[in-house]
């Protein structure tokens, strides 16, 4: 196809004009956004800080069990609370495991097998979006990991279901003190924090031993549920997903 000078300026100029019109839509945008007090979104992350002689952060395992110490030197600092984060990965997957008082410098971990694991502390912060300590590696347990208990089989859960709703039945052990039980619900195996229709958040409770009647809005979709259960030393335990089943008839 010929293109004639003529129209090729056209072209040329139609295409400008676009370009135009967008940067001027674009800077209305943000004239507005500022206007009613509110920047354009811009990312804000903490940098991580590195464990140094001023910020020390050191993990050391011992088979099933890991001793966490650190020292902190922020000034700037107004710390909240401390969480404990640990991963399979140097790199996502983290896991709250703890969340301490701010004057806290120990913990104590228990893994569930033999493999290598990372951590991170978390600061909740006053004025900052929280700072990350970390990670620090605890390697793996040559002896394996046939002597380890299984923390989590003393905190027994069932969920049954009919139709229209799932009956949850928990018993954890008696004389312990639960600062908070966090029961969520979602609609696929693999998220606990789904907030699609259907999931999100049934129930926060202190009490041990319990039973909670859950509505559920769709008869013919499947749900899982999770349990975060955070005890009074500050150590978080996690049961889930849990499917809700149909009971024998």
């Amino acid at each position: 196809m010929n293109i004639t000078p003529k129209k090729l300026l056209i072209i040329i100029t139609t295409m400008l004009a676009g370009i135009a019109f967008m940067a001027s839509c674009s800077k209305q945008s943000e004239m507005k956004a500022e206007k009613r007090g509110k920047k354009p979104a811009v990312a804000n992350r903490e940098k991580p800080i590195s464990p140094d002689e001023n910020n020390v952060f050191v993990a050391v395992r011992s088979g099933q069990n890991v001793e966490l110490n650190w020292r902190l030197d922020l000034p700037d600092a107004k710390i909240r609370h401390i969480n404990i984060l640990r991963s399979s990965t140097p790199k996502g997957g983290q896991k709250k495991v703890a969340e301490l008082e701010p004057d806290a410098t120990s913990f104590q971990d228990s893994l569930p097998d033999e493999y290598a694991y990372w951590y991170w502390l978390k600061l909740g912060e006053e004025d900052r979006r929280g700072r990350e300590i970390g990670p620090v590696r605890v390697g793996l347990d040559k002896a394996g990991s046939a002597g380890y208990i299984n923390m989590e089989a003393k905190y027994v859960i069932t969920i049954t279901r009919t139709d229209d709703f799932a009956t949850i039945i928990w018993d954890f052990p008696e004389g312990e003190v639960y600062k908070h039980i966090k029961i969520t619900r979602s609609l696929r195996p693999a998220s606990a924090s789904s907030k699609t229709a259907g999931g999100g958040s049934v129930l926060t409770t202190t009490e041990g031993k319990s039973k909670n009647i859950n509505a559920l809005p769709d008869p013919n979709a499947e749900y899982w549920y999770w349990f975060q259960i955070a005890l009074k030393s500050g150590a978080i335990i996690h049961k889930g997903p849990i499917k809700a089943e149909y009971g024998n008839h």
